[in-house]
């Protein structure tokens, strides 16, 4: 269902979505029925508003989740290692995306995922236009190239599971992790929101690959802490990853 709210909320046609256009429709269906047009007049009108309602709620439920299905797995075991900068890796993203200046929700658009030699995780994907029911178009000022990036310490929580959309189902990550949003105006200055990030692989070592990358800041500073509370040394930590895995 994920799927076809995102088409119904993503698509316009006259100038107005096409959930915009159901509700219209389901509106003046209701209207001619307290008018007497239509039979069963309060039944009609009663059934269209409720599925105006069921509309809305839908939408909104979906529309919080980016319009994906994320079922949460067992944390794989894995030894957490650095991403090459050079590595652009396959993905499917959903989430919080940003151009200059603009900031937009997407669902499912194809790009990659790369991590700079800074350890700036970046998502990078593009929006293409594309059609719904024949008549619907996505505006193109949505059409282009899209990014979101984030740093190791603005990641709050890194889950593994399965991320669905519509009927494809793919192993992926969902990253929850801060974005600061600028100013809109006087009632709506900068902050900063939590975004979560659904990266979704076709490939599942490609999904380890960058699940063992995302974790290594988090570990990597764990070790760190503790080693100099124990005041030893401090080593790399890839050091003792690679002792642990044999």
């Amino acid at each position: 269902m994920g799927r076809f709210f995102y088409r119904l909320a993503r698509h316009k046609f006259a100038g107005q979505h096409f959930l915009r256009w159901l509700q219209i429709g389901l509106f003046l269906i209701g209207a001619a029925a307290l008018l007497g047009w239509l039979p069963n007049g309060w039944i009609t009108a009663g059934t269209a508003l409720l599925l105006i309602v069921s509309l809305l709620t839908a939408c909104r439920y979906w529309q919080a989740k980016d319009f994906v299905e994320f079922r949460p797995a067992e944390m794989p075991l894995l030894t957490p290692d650095t991403l090459p900068s050079s590595a652009k890796v396959s993905i499917w993203a959903s989430g919080h995306f940003a151009v200059e200046n603009k900031h937009q929700h997407f669902t499912w658009l194809q790009g990659f995922f790369r991590t700079f030699p800074s350890r700036e995780h970046a998502v990078i994907c593009l929006c293409q236009p594309s059609s719904f029911l024949w008549l619907g178009r996505s505006p193109e000022n949505l059409h282009g190239m899209w990014y979101s990036f984030f740093k190791p310490e603005a990641v709050l929580d890194i889950r593994w599971g399965d991320i669905s959309f519509g009927k494809e189902s793919l192993p992926g990550v969902a990253v929850t992790h801060t974005v600061c949003v600028p100013r809109r105006n006087w009632f709506q200055p900068e902050k900063d929101a939590q975004k979560i990030t659904y990266l979704a692989f076709p490939e599942r070592d490609d999904a380890l690959t960058v699940l063992a990358d995302l974790l290594y800041d988090r570990y990597a500073a764990e070790i760190a802490s503790q080693r100099s509370l124990n005041g030893f040394a401090k080593k790399h930590p890839q050091d003792t990853w690679q002792k642990l895995s044999g």
